[in-house]
């Protein structure tokens, strides 16, 4: 890539400077002190001459070392700056998973306790029904009623592509040509690719079998054709693909990169394609139409975010009711009908185990293979039995689960993933236990973002692959994915969609380290009543300083995120003369800010408490927006604050919640787009605004002088 290139350039050039200087030197050192009369010949050179050279020898051999110490420390603080925004971005992503788990939790009591709680059971009756998970039956029948497309019309204004059944290459290639421009798939066109690609799903099993070498059905015509001494046969690889989500862009590079699918060119695509980037729609159409065109050489994982609860917070059913204003609940509700119907894992060759997280102590591959994987429609919500006499098989339930949210660690054993909230941490033992009971030679798994695309671990026998490049920030990592030849050898590829490639990297490292300090600040201030409770209790002169100390370990407790936080702490807050922190700076750099209606404040304390579990507020909200409309009534907005306040134990006065939904009610007709209320948080960094404004200060003054 361009970036490795510039690095590489950038080592080469400090090299070469210092292989230039020790030669000098070195050869000065070695050589016969000479000098050179005016005649041209060579003559011995004095004392004075050789000591004039060998100081000289000296300064060229101490250059050499000052420019390679330079160069390693320049090296290793890019190096801590990069980990340290990885660090930050990953604990906000991870405490970000685990609050929705606690949420699900709770959400889960409700439905055991029949809706009871704070407010009465009648005041959270309509909430927990919508919560209910229903029937096969059920779901099935109003699938029917509530998903045809059959009386769809397309405008004859309609410019994207248009498909008909069944699909060829050729409507591959026009939908992918299509969405690179920024075009958009028809929602009758749509609606029939789901219902097309949730037959084909329904055939497949729960762990998908696909060979590295040429189709069994092809291999006579293959040793026919041999005879020919001008044919080659194909040497097969079946490609890996971790991780999109819904950077278009990634997936496109992909398939330019490595050819479309065929029976020659298979593909696994190992979950996680929706949610966080911009195109899940667009990924999932091509995806599924590849599918379709090629059933024998596309293999769908599930991933945890093919679900419909996380799909209510990470911006999934967002994208769509914003690109499919009148059908979105029609789409919404197929979606979540295909990601059920997705299976849990691949297995190439019988030798490498391909799943979206990873294994357990308790993963039983002969019970998964049996298990009915549609009725997780949310693997987040545990089975709930309808009646004292029904039994819940929860081991079954965390068999999926475990498949997809575990991640593996360095440590011996299983335990569960408090990180994330969900799965288990699964130590070497763990994998070497399962490769061996099963006869695998290595565990493929996606499910975290890597630096470099992928990484090996558990003494090479699992492989991480992440496919979305600059997934947190532009610049923050490359995208991988992986090959496997009739060997089941692994050759991984790397690459990055980005348009910084150019800049240098201590450059891009720091767009990557602000936006990294700007969410942790997000975070700060969300909490900075308890914070500043905190630091008042360490400080009872009230000289508003701490030690440094203090403050780390009030930051790792309150906000709950372990991190370096002596390292964070330049970024972060002041000390005095005396060498103390001044805890109040920890809060001078920015603030929450939310307009309502007519331009004005929400109070700090509703505005920290709303911003603070906005991502749980927003979970409440889609769950109330029965029709996928954007919109609640003001009654189901006040139930919302309701079962917040009731989930995350705090409060907010009801004159506090009906004020603020008077506020939010822009048109007086009893609605709220919850969309715009959201969005209307934001974090005003005040000492980037000085900086803009000394910039544009500077170009007014320079303007005027000129």
């Amino acid at each position: 890539s361009t970036a490795q290139s510039h690095q590489q350039h950038q080592r080469v050039g400090v090299a070469q400077i210092c292989d230039t200087s020790a030669k000098s030197a070195v050869s000065l050192r070695s050589g016969i002190s000479t000098r050179t009369n005016e005649a041209g010949g060579q003559q011995p050179a004095s004392a004075a001459d050789d000591i004039e050279a060998e100081a000289k020898n000296e300064v060229s051999l101490q250059s050499a070392v000052l420019i390679q110490k330079w160069y390693r420390r320049y090296k290793a603080r890019l190096e801590a700056r990069r980990q340290t925004s990885w660090m930050i971005y990953q604990s906000i992503e991870y405490s970000s998973e685990s609050s929705q788990l606690h949420l699900y939790n709770f959400f889960n009591d409700m439905l055991r306790l029949g809706g009871g709680g704070v407010g009465g059971a009648s005041a959270n009756a309509g909430f927990a029904e919508r919560l209910r998970q229903k029937s096969i039956e059920e779901e099935d029948e109003e699938l029917l009623e509530h998903t045809g497309y059959s009386e769809m019309t397309v405008e004859r204004n309609y410019k994207g592509p248009k498909l008909s059944f069944p699909l060829s290459a050729t409507h591959v290639q026009l939908m992918i040509d299509s969405f690179r421009q920024g075009g958009l798939l028809h929602a009758r066109y749509l609606l029939q690719l789901l219902h097309e690609t949730r037959s084909v799903l329904k055939t497949r099993q729960n762990i998908q079998l696909v060979s590295s070498s040429i189709s069994k059905q092809l291999d006579l015509v293959i040793k026919m054709l041999s005879l020919n001494a001008n044919f080659h046969a194909p040497i097969l690889k079946v490609t890996v693909v971790g991780d999109l989500h819904g950077k278009l862009e990634d997936l496109l590079i992909v398939l330019y990169k490595n050819g479309l699918p065929d029976v020659t060119n298979p593909y696994i695509f190992n979950g996680d394609f929706v949610d966080r980037g911009p195109n899940s729609v667009e990924i999932l159409a091509i995806l599924f139409a590849c599918q379709l065109v090629w059933p024998s050489a596309v293999f769908l994982n599930r991933g945890n975010h093919e679900d419909q609860v996380m799909n209510l917070r990470y911006g999934f059913i967002k994208e769509v009711q914003y690109k499919y204003r009148q059908t979105a609940n029609k789409l919404l509700n197929m979606f979540s009908e295909v990601f059920a119907w997705m299976p849990l894992a691949t297995v190439i060759d019988d030798r490498v185990f391909v799943t979206h997280g990873g294994i357990s102590d308790k993963v039983d591959l002969d019970r998964v293979r049996r298990l009915d994987r549609h009725r997780y429609v949310s693997v987040l919500r545990p089975p709930v039995a309808k009646s004292s006499d029904e039994k819940v098989d929860y081991m079954e339930w965390r068999q999926v689960l475990d498949l997809l949210w575990s991640d593996p660690k360095a440590q011996q054993g299983c335990k569960p993933n408090t990180f994330r909230g969900g799965g288990c941490y699964f130590g070497p033992n763990v994998t070497r236990a399962f490769l061996d009971k099963y006869g695998y030679k290595l565990l493929v798994r996606s499910h975290e973002c890597k630096q470099d695309g992928w990484e090996f671990c558990h003494e090479d026998t699992v492989l991480t692959v992440f496919s979305a490049s600059n997934y947190y920030e532009e610049g923050s990592n490359k995208g991988a994915y992986v090959k496997f030849d009739s060997e089941c050898r692994p050759r991984l590829v790397q690459f990055v969609a980005s348009r910084r490639d150019k800049l240098p990297k201590g450059q891009r490292l720091s767009s990557v380290e602000e936006s990294a300090l700007r969410d942790l600040r997000g975070k700060i201030l969300a909490s900075k009543s308890e914070l500043i409770d905190a630091f008042l209790r360490l400080d009872p002169e009230k000289t508003g300083a701490i030690r440094v100390s203090q403050w780390c370990s009030t930051m790792e407790e309150k906000l709950r995120l372990e991190l370096p936080w002596r390292t964070l702490r330049p970024h972060l807050a002041q000390l005095n003369k005396d060498g103390r922190l001044l805890y109040m700076s920890t809060f001078q750099r920015a603030a929450i800010q939310h307009r309502l209606s007519g331009g004005k404040e929400m109070a700090n304390s509703v505005t920290e408490t709303v911003y603070k579990n906005r991502e749980e507020l927003e979970t409440i909200f889609r769950i109330m927006d029965k029709d996928n409309s954007g919109q609640i009534s003001l009654e189901e907005f006040k139930e919302s604050c309701r079962i917040l306040c009731q989930a995350t134990q705090r409060q907010m006065t009801e004159d506090e919640v009906a004020d603020m939904a008077k506020s939010l009610d822009l048109n007086s007709d009893g609605y709220i787009d919850f969309n715009e209320f959201l969005e209307a948080f934001r974090i005003v960094d005040y000492q980037r605004q000085e900086s803009q404004k000394r910039l544009l200060g500077d170009s007014v003054q320079s303007s005027v002088s000129e």
